[in-house]
């Protein structure tokens, strides 16, 4: 890897995965909605829609937000593993995957993400980064 590039160096890469899903999802989708492109070994779901600060409307269908899975085994050419559930949620793994909250707002076309921190996975940012990387240019095995 080039030692210039900086780790969280992978949000144009969540930026496309963002926007291809979201552009191909089916209309009016309802939480949990898996209905747009995602890559193989990916997981992207509806989670719902955001807040706009400047109307103050709770659900704007102009704000989306959507959470990204990537696991650690995102490259066997698999579809992505099931997770486990209970009733409200999906049971995120820490110690196989990483989770990236997102929202996108429609309108401007601006998605909006935080790079994981510590606690949010256990990967290696160094791994994740090069998965993510890896996965944008089809390296799969």
């Amino acid at each position: 890897m080039d030692p210039t590039r900086d780790v969280s160096d992978y949000g144009p890469t969540i930026e496309y995965w963002v926007r291809n899903f979201v552009n191909s999802m089916d209309s009016g989708p309802k939480v949990g909605d898996r209905s747009g492109e995602e890559p193989l070994g990916v997981k992207i779901i509806f989670d719902g829609y955001g807040y706009n600060e400047e109307t103050g409307n709770q659900d704007d269908v102009n704000v989306i937000t959507l959470a990204i899975f990537v696991h650690k085994d995102s490259l066997s050419g698999e579809v992505f593993p099931e997770h486990e559930s209970n009733a409200w949620t999906l049971v995120h793994r820490p110690k196989e995957e990483v989770c990236f909250w997102v929202t996108y707002t429609i309108e401007d076309d601006f998605v909006d993400f935080n790079p994981f921190e510590d606690g949010d996975t256990e990967l290696d940012h160094e791994f994740v980064y090069q998965l993510i990387r890896d996965l944008e240019l089809g390296n799969y095995r």
